[in-house]
């Protein structure tokens, strides 16, 4: 893998095609649009996995992810904007993806739990899938971010496809354009945008083993074999029937027979996760569930009935996601670094991911506004920690030497500056403030803003209030999205990084050509379909297409 990632910007426009062919052999410009991305950074939470029985919980840390793209109206499925709509609504084009992904750190595994992912129908469905392209591509980035910072731990890309019409944008279910699919669409669906994660590049130390993994509850692994994708991958790559939750309790230094409860992990809105919870209720593991069995079966961490990881998925199959006609899969891709060695000891300094190490990049981050971190030189940043440090009292210092009286304060004078009105449901100073925050975009993940927290959730709440059933209302509620994420993070200006596709797309006339020439020399599959001739009977063209009477040998007829 190379030292340094390309910003999630380039990998975009890697994935996304540079022009197409409609088929009505029209060729189509470069597609492009607008990345906005925002991202948090990492903070304490509670253990994605529970802690076996006289464990301690694992350290975990947690950071937000949330990328959009957007078009240009006049590209955008659904006719165009009425007459008299405002500039500022056309240059902000319309939201047509978003995806979430939330990234869980410990000391041996970093998991990327893909949360949330839609799509308004506004952008045109030509082949290749522009939707495709954008989650893997930005999933496999951020794969790769997280295999730049920590070479040898283990990174997981977690998520269960569950079909539903809208997530993220609601409203758009309405509009007739955009394609819903199915269960078993989705899951197949999914495993193909996290196909390509099987061919990422090799790391430093030799070559990353990486495998994929589908489950869906209720099915056996013949069953599950017409969802894994069938293309072919270097280096033995492949996907899986199953779960690689055994493997990745190893890696966690947790045995295998321990309770099935601390092999699986909780993510939010998860049907796992709930059928977890209430197997913990049923025996009193719950924090705040009554005392309903003895204090010896409660401090071994075992569900009644459901002794391990096989049983669990079996019980799953009865769940009320998981029957009455409904399929929900479950999907991993696990990059397992070639030297596979637990050394984690990134998260020994509790300020470690917090503060990323200077060796990462030219600008570092400084918590001056309160959601948004603006970039500072690193020169400025190391002066700036070692008084920080300087100005600490070492043990050999005299604690108590510091006067316990206390100081005086000035009297105020000047003018009186009134302040500005608080926003309702945020923080007083999220409209923010300084002028010096104006332009200040560079963040040390690429193209995004890294955000505090509660910048965050305000801008998901926004989001999750809007409406896209049509055209004219998606570009509306996407201007208002884009100005409420500048006004909380105090930006005078769009923050959104043009993005123009430079995938090459071989039009139908080579795909063709190249069939008929039995495909590259490469491997492709010899397609004889085209050679075999069949002979003709002689006479078969003169021949009558109904029997007809005549035709017929008459009867010898017998003289008197």
């Amino acid at each position: 893998m190379d030292s340094k990632t390309a910003s999630l910007a380039e990998a975009l426009a890697t994935a996304l095609p540079a022009g197409s062919i409609t088929d009505a052999e029209v060729s189509l410009p470069a597609f492009h649009g607008k990345l906005r991305y925002l991202h948090t950074p990492p903070k304490p939470r509670d253990p994605l996995f529970s802690p076996p029985p006289g464990h301690e919980p694992e350290k975990t840390r947690l950071s937000s992810h949330f990328l959009t793209f957007s078009i240009d109206i006049s590209d955008a499925v659904g006719g165009s904007l009425p007459v008299g709509s405002s500039l500022e609504v056309q240059e902000e084009g319309v939201l047509g993806i978003a995806i979430e992904l939330l990234v869980y750190t410990t000391r041996y595994l970093t998991t990327l739990f893909v949360s949330k992912a839609d799509t308004t129908g506004y952008i045109p469905n030509h082949p290749p899938s522009r939707t495709k392209a954008v989650c893997s591509a930005s999933i496999k980035w951020l794969v790769e971010q997280e295999q730049q910072r920590h070479p040898h731990r283990k990174v997981v890309v977690s998520l269960f496809a569950r079909a539903q019409s809208q997530y993220l944008f609601p409203g758009s279910a309405e509009h007739r354009n955009k394609h819903v699919l199915d269960d078993r669409q989705l899951i197949r669906w999914w495993a193909r945008v996290l196909d390509p994660l099987l061919d990422i590049a090799s790391d430093r130390d030799g070559t990353s083993e990486i495998d994929g993994y589908v489950t869906i509850p209720g099915y056996d692994n013949q069953e599950l074999k017409s969802y894994l994708p069938r293309t072919k991958h270097s280096h033995g790559r492949q996907w899986k029937s199953g779960h690689p939750l055994a493997e990745l309790a190893e890696t966690r230094g947790v045995s295998a027979a321990a309770p099935p409860r601390s092999l699986l992990p909780r993510f939010p809105d998860d049907p796992k996760a709930r059928f977890m919870q209430d197997l913990d209720d049923e025996v009193g593991l719950a924090g705040d569930a009554p005392v309903t069995v003895s204090p010896s079966k409660r401090k071994s961490g075992r569900w009644n009935n459901v002794g391990d990881l096989a049983r669990f998925w079996e019980a799953m199959e009865f769940r009320q996601e998981c029957s009455s006609g409904r399929v929900v899969g479950f999907l991993w891709i696990v990059v397992s670094p070639a030297s596979d060695s637990k050394d984690g000891g990134q998260l020994t300094d509790s300020t470690k991911d917090d503060i990323p190490s200077l060796e990462q990049g030219s600008t570092r981050t400084l918590a001056d506004a309160p959601d948004i971190m603006i970039s500072a030189p690193a020169s400025q940043l190391h002066h700036s920690l070692s008084d920080l440090r300087d100005t600490t009292p070492t043990p050999s210092q005299s604690v108590s030497a510091s006067p316990t009286k206390k100081r005086k304060r000035k009297p105020l004078t000047g003018p009186i500056i009134p302040r500005q009105p608080r926003l309702k449901g945020g923080s007083s100073s999220l409209t923010a403030t300084s002028t010096d925050l104006n332009g200040m975009l560079n963040s040390i993940r690429g193209d995004g803003l890294l955000i505090t927290q509660e910048g965050y959730d305000r801008a998901m709440q926004t989001l999750l209030h809007l409406d896209f059933a049509n055209l004219h209302i998606a570009a509306r509620s996407t201007t208002k999205w884009v100005n409420e994420v500048a006004s909380v993070c105090g930006l005078a200006s769009d923050w959104g990084v043009t993005v123009v596709g430079r995938a090459m797309v071989a039009s139908p006339e080579s795909k063709a050509s190249a069939a008929s020439n039995g495909g590259s020399s490469g491997g492709a599959i010899n397609d004889l379909g085209g050679m075999v001739r069949k002979k003709k009977r002689k006479g078969v063209d003169n021949m009558p297409a109904v029997n007809v009477l005549s035709a017929r040998k008459k009867p010898k007829t017998v003289e008197a």
